[in-house]
């Protein structure tokens, strides 16, 4: 492995294209879905339920030849929800008071990213495919009441490694000649099966610097 990367290094050591795009970008979403009366409209009195989405993600490509990279990646992805809507089971006599819930998404990923103009065009657009590893875990803790007696159930989510493929879309808009705003759309595919890809799709936003 060692050799492999010496012998990389040099050839691009003399490659007047060779050079090296980091990009960070952030992502947030957030969605409020109100309980309703038993009229069926809409009433916050009765709780609500606030579905938020934090993401960071990190590019790091390094260009060999003018308009192909190789890209490292890394992605990180909390989607939280809180409901303090009150559901009643009739059998049980228990009360859901309160539900939070998190799920942790990382995804790590290696592959080629192929540009289809200059790094000095005013917009650059590149595709990039490869390999990622796809990692979930979380967990989600319930506020039950019966007989007028409060108590919370906690689940652990099981931790869950998926040998995936990854495919995005970038457009790069250039502001300086070493900054550029990069507006981002990939998907990744758990266990390569090709019907999960619409079901994963991020989209993201950032700067990247070139160097």
């Amino acid at each position: 492995m060692q050799k492999i990367i010496l012998i990389l290094i040099l050839a691009t050591s003399f490659n007047a294209y060779s050079y090296v795009d980091l990009n960070l970008s952030y992502t947030f979403s957030e969605r409020r879905i109100e309980a309703t009366d038993t009229s069926g409209n809409s009433n916050p009195d009765l709780g609500v339920a606030i579905s938020t989405t934090r993401g960071v993600t990190a590019n790091w490509a390094w260009y060999i030849w003018e308009y192909t990279a190789l890209e490292f990646n890394y992605s990180e992805t909390d989607q939280i929800l809180k409901d303090n809507r009150q559901v009643v089971d009739s059998v049980s006599g228990i009360t859901i008071k309160k539900v939070n819930s998190l799920v942790k998404t990382v995804v790590q990923g290696a592959g080629i990213r192929q540009s289809f103009a200059n790094r000095k065009s005013a917009i650059v657009p590149s595709i990039s495919i490869g390999y990622a590893k796809l990692i979930t875990s979380g967990d989600t803790r319930y506020t039950l009441s019966q007989a007028g007696t409060d108590y919370e159930v906690s689940l652990l989510r099981d931790k869950e490694v998926f040998n995936s493929g990854y495919a995005s879309f970038s457009l790069a808009f250039r502001i300086t000649q070493l900054v550029r705003l990069t507006l981002m759309a990939k998907t990744v595919v758990p266990d390569f099966k090709t019907e999960e890809a619409k079901n994963n799709l991020t989209y993201s936003g950032g700067l990247s610097w070139m160097f």
